[in-house]
């Protein structure tokens, strides 16, 4: 006879309440609620959007891909497919030779004093064009499991 007095509970409103809490547990199930959030991209997977601007009608190399070691030695040709090509031009891929250009902070710093080899990208707008085209390419690393895409957003003059 203290104080405090239990109430029996009410049949209907626990059903209810059970079957709230059963409802996440159901969503999991299905697959409906993701346990754990979806990993950040690494910003060096993230996409590159390049702008390049080239003249009308010229065949222009707009970028390149080299793929070296710390020492300098090639590790291979890097693979490229053109996903999305340009509506208002050709893009193509070849072989070449040239010096790289990497950053001062990275340890390959010192392979642009030797020329590498690499893969040159260009593009060539149709005659006459001349406006905004987009393209997109894939490449893949010769030595590790990565796939990178560039978006180049060009301007032709």
């Amino acid at each position: 006879m203290g104080a405090f007095t239990r109430e029996e509970p009410n049949d209907r409103g626990d059903k209810i309440m059970r079957a709230y809490a059963f409802i996440p547990f159901l969503l999991f199930l299905c697959g409906c609620v993701v346990e754990k959030p979806a990993p950040t991209p690494d910003s060096s997977s993230a996409p590159r959007i390049m702008a390049r601007t080239i003249v009308n009608g010229e065949r222009q190399r707009i970028d390149f891909y080299v793929a070296l070691n710390p020492d300098c030695t090639p590790q291979g040709y890097v693979t490229a497919r053109i996903v999305t090509p340009p509506v208002h031009g050709e893009l193509t891929t070849e072989r070449g030779v040239d010096y790289p250009n990497y950053p001062k902070e990275n340890q390959r710093y010192q392979c642009n004093l030797k020329k590498s080899s690499l893969i040159n990208v260009y593009y060539k707008s149709n005659p006459g064009y001349v406006g905004a085209d987009t393209a997109t390419i894939e490449w893949d690393s010769p030595m590790i499991a990565v796939t990178r895409t560039s978006t180049y957003t060009i301007t032709v003059r």
